[in-house]
């Protein structure tokens, strides 16, 4: 398993990995996903499994102390192997590097495997955001302090 910085090269594959994890209304559209993947503000960081893509995490500096998540995608079967969690803590390290001191992150209420994730991974609730998914999926908002 290995952590690597995204190339222009990857986005085919990152693209379809969005498109496996998220309903097709929630996934990225392909111009969504490339305005951020080309933002200088953002960071991602790519896992690769034998030599091939098996997850990303994407975020972007927000504001000076602030960076947010933008999504966590790993590919159905690269998942339970700790993937998300070293995708996760080297965007941390990423936004440390930025200055960042908070970082928040957006999580269906459905989703409560992921909710409990991003607690193990020190992220607290911090707020109800109603229609946050197309107006029709509620979200939380989860915040965790960077410098601990």
């Amino acid at each position: 398993m290995r952590i690597r910085s995204y190339h222009p090269l990857d986005f085919e594959r990152l693209y379809q990995i969005d498109r496996i994890c998220f309903e097709p209304d929630l996934a990225y559209s392909h111009s969504e996903l490339g305005f951020y993947l080309r933002d200088p503000r953002s960071v991602v960081r790519v896992a690769e499994v034998s030599g091939e893509i098996a997850g990303f995490v994407l975020g972007r500096v927000e504001q000076d102390s602030i960076a947010h998540v933008i999504t966590l995608d790993v590919a159905p079967e690269a998942r339970r192997r700790g993937l998300g969690t070293r995708l996760m803590r080297a965007i941390h390290r990423e936004f440390l590097r930025c200055n960042a001191e908070i970082s928040v992150l957006e999580v269906s209420t459905e989703n409560t495997g992921a909710r409990r994730f991003y607690e193990r991974l020190q992220y607290r609730y911090a707020g109800m955001l109603p229609g946050y998914y197309n107006g029709r999926i509620d979200a939380c908002r989860m915040v965790r302090r960077l410098k601990q």
